[in-house]
């Protein structure tokens, strides 16, 4: 059986307390994987463009609370 594919957004919702180890930091998601990540957005989003240049990807940055999405 193929594993369903989620939106960046639903994964890193999913991951809950796994993301401990990227508080405060950025992350980029591409097909249910974090495929960078550190402290600085730009350098992040570079180094995940240059592997994956035709693919969208969804950026953000790990809060150090909970955060509600409403």
């Amino acid at each position: 059986m193929k594993k369903s594919k989620v939106s960046g957004f639903e994964y890193v919702m999913s991951l809950g307390d796994k993301l401990g180890e990227y508080v405060e930091k950025w992350i980029v998601v591409l097909d249910n994987k974090i495929v960078a990540s550190g402290e600085n957005l730009k350098e992040v989003y570079k180094e995940a463009k240059e592997k994956h240049p035709q693919e969208t990807l969804f950026v953000m940055k790990v809060p150090a609370d909970k955060v509600m999405v409403l």
